[in-house]
């Protein structure tokens, strides 16, 4: 295939970033949010576009898990009465 500056490329070139360690890191941002916040903050600086976009999406889902546990820990936590 000869793409716009006449250069041949291969449709078998591989992603930046593989499905399978896009989805471990899905996996483990579930679990542990911390993950997916570095992960994504990491990626995200890196030049490459796929790169750029797998590492908004992890930060996004790691910033989000990260509140909802936070709201889930405090709705299950005991309350004191002052």
């Amino acid at each position: 295939m000869i793409d716009k500056n006449n250069t041949i490329t291969s449709n078998n070139e591989k992603p930046a970033v593989s499905i399978g360690f896009n989805m471990i890191i899905i996996i483990a941002t579930l679990i542990f949010p911390v993950i997916g916040i570095a992960m994504g903050f990491t990626y995200y600086r890196k030049n490459h576009p796929d790169e750029k976009r797998a590492g908004k999406r992890w930060l996004i889902l790691g910033i989000i898990m990260l509140l909802l546990n936070i709201l889930f820990i405090n709705l299950v936590a005991p309350q004191k009465n002052i």
